[in-house]
C-alpha cells in the first residue's frame, strides 16, 4: 500500500475540517497574553502540507516549515510561491533539528509529536530549545495523553474538489512499559472516479501530563504556562473529565 504522506492533497482534504482564520485568532491572542517577545516568525513543526501557511502570511507573520516529508515540503513549497508568501521549508527529523536565526513562536499540530522513545523525546525538546527565543512560545495540539495508554478508532469522511476521502485511523498499545502505542491512520479515496488507498503506520512514545510537568521543571529551558480544553482560552483542562483537542503552551526560558 502506498505511503499517506506522500499525497498531500489527500492529507489536505482529510484534515480540513479545522477552522484554520480561528486557530491563527487564537494564536494571536497566546501571543498577546503569554510571550514575553514580539512575534515576528513562526515554526510549524511536522507542517505537512502548511495549514496555516496563507492565513499567517495574511497577517504579517514570517512561516517555516519542518518536515520529514519531501511530498509534503514540495508541496508547501508551491503553495507558498502561489501565494507570493514569506516562507521557508526545512527537512528534518523533529528530534533532531535547527532553525537559524531562532524563530518567535512554535507549535506542533494534530498530536504530530511522532518520537518513537524517551531519547527522541528529549531531543525534541532540546531542538525546540534550540531554535525558539527566549520568551517565546511552543504550542502543542493534542500531544498529551491522560494517565493510561491510548487504545481508540476514529473515522470520518470529507469531500473537496470532487474528490472524497474516508479516513479511518487507530491507536494500539506496543509496549506499556515504554509508553509506546502504533498509530495508525488509512485513506480510502475517491479521486473522480480513481480509487487510491494509502497508509501509515509509526510506533509513537506517548508523553503523559503530569510527566510533561515533571519533564519541564527538570530541564529548566522551559516553563509551564497552562494547558486548555477545545482551543479555549477560557476552558483549563484542570478537573475536565472528557477532552476535545487539548491544548498545552510552554515558553521558552
Amino acid at each position: 500500500m502506498d505511503q499517506l504522506y506522500d499525497y498531500p492533497k489527500y492529507y489536505e482534504i482529510a484534515m480540513s475540517f479545522r477552522d484554520i482564520p480561528h486557530e491563527v485568532d487564537v494564536f494571536d491572542e497566546c501571543f498577546k497574553r503569554f510571550s514575553r517577545i514580539p512575534v515576528k516568525s513562526v515554526l510549524e513543526i511536522a507542517c505537512g502540507n502548511a495549514p496555516h501557511l496563507e492565513e499567517l502570511a495574511k497577517r504579517g507573520y514570517r512561516y517555516t516549515g519542518l518536515d520529514l516529508n519531501e511530498a509534503m515540503l514540495a508541496y508547501g513549497g508551491e503553495k507558498a510561491k502561489r501565494l507570493g508568501a514569506e516562507a521557508r521549508f526545512v527537512r528534518s527529523r523533529m528530534s533532531a533539528f535547527r532553525i537559524e536565526p531562532q524563530v518567535d513562536f512554535a507549535y506542533i499540530m494534530l498530536g504530530s509529536l511522532y518520537v518513537a522513545d524517551t531519547a527522541e523525546l528529549v531531543g525534541h525538546f532540546d531542538s525546540v530549545a534550540a531554535s525558539l527565543r527566549p520568551g517565546g512560545l511552543y504550542f502543542m495540539d493534542c500531544c498529551l495523553t491522560t494517565w493510561g495508554m491510548p487504545s481508540v478508532g476514529e473515522s470520518w469522511d470529507m469531500e473537496q474538489d470532487g474528490i472524497k476521502v474516508k479516513i479511518s485511523g487507530d491507536r494500539a498499545v506496543v509496549d506499556p512499559m515504554a509508553q509506546t502505542f502504533l498509530d495508525t491512520m488509512e485513506f480510502d479515496v475517491d479521486d473522480h472516479g480513481r480509487h487510491v488507498r494509502v497508509s501509515e503506520s509509526s510506533v509513537v512514545r506517548a508523553v503523559c501530563s503530569q510527566e510533561f510537568l515533571l519533564m519541564l521543571k527538570l530541564r529548566g529551558d522551559f516553563e509551564f504556562v497552562g494547558w486548555w480544553n477545545n482551543w479555549d482560552l477560557d476552558q483549563p483542562l484542570d478537573g475536565v473529565k472528557e477532552l476535545n483537542r487539548p491544548i498545552a503552551i510552554i515558553r521558552r526560558v
